[in-house]
């Protein structure tokens, strides 16, 4: 066991309390969204999902045929590469409408993180979201020292949960490390008033 990962899970949890941490009322709104956030920030893919569902495309056929779709979601930036991803994640949907974590990776611009958001917060489905918030919080906590790879932090925390986790303990983890690391680990720190930082101080477990 690392005790040191396994008490800032503890105090990640005691943290967020809420599980309903992704904005979006269907499978459609969340999926959407999670190939809209990449390489942007949460405003500019709210003025990309508004210029959707006020267009009315609120579905995955409306906007598999979306002739302006690039136009609507161009807020969110990338807007040829994101496009293109969410036709593909739109047909792919219209014919498994429970995909798996396989097929998501087998679309272009689908990566890892993109694939886990996509299962955790629009399908309930176990998995567990590695982002760049996670990697910096367990950097700044000295619990990993060297660059590991998507699949070996996902392993790690997943052997650090408590006893019989579900769906609702993976989302309000992926929350807490997201609020945490935006409100206390941008590149100017605030580790003073970190929630964190009794942890941090402990050194490398």
């Amino acid at each position: 066991m690392n005790e040191k990962l396994h008490t800032l899970i503890e105090k990640l949890l005691e943290w967020q309390t809420d599980p309903d941490w992704w904005p979006g009322s269907s499978v459609f709104e969340i999926a959407s969204s999670a190939i809209l956030t990449q390489n942007t920030n949460w405003n500019n893919v709210e003025k990309a999902m508004h210029n959707l569902l006020d267009s009315g495309i609120d579905s995955w056929e409306k906007l598999l045929y979306d002739e302006d779709l690039e136009k609507h979601i161009r807020p969110a930036g990338f807007y040829q590469n994101k496009s293109r991803a969410l036709r593909a994640l739109a047909g792919l949907f219209l014919s498994t409408p429970e995909p798996t974590r396989t097929q998501l990776l087998n679309l272009r611009g689908v990566g890892p993180e993109t694939a886990d958001s996509i299962l955790l917060y629009a399908l309930n489905k176990p998995e567990m979201v590695i982002d760049a918030y996670t990697r910096r919080i367990l950097e700044k906590c000295n619990i990993i020292t060297k660059k590991c790879s998507y699949d070996e932090l996902k392993t790690m925390i997943l052997g650090e949960l408590p006893a019989h986790y579900d769906v609702n303990t993976l989302k309000r983890l992926h929350a807490a490390f997201v609020e945490i690391g935006k409100r206390y680990c941008k590149k100017t720190t605030k580790c003073n008033c970190c929630p964190l930082e009794a942890i941090k101080e402990r050194g490398t477990s």
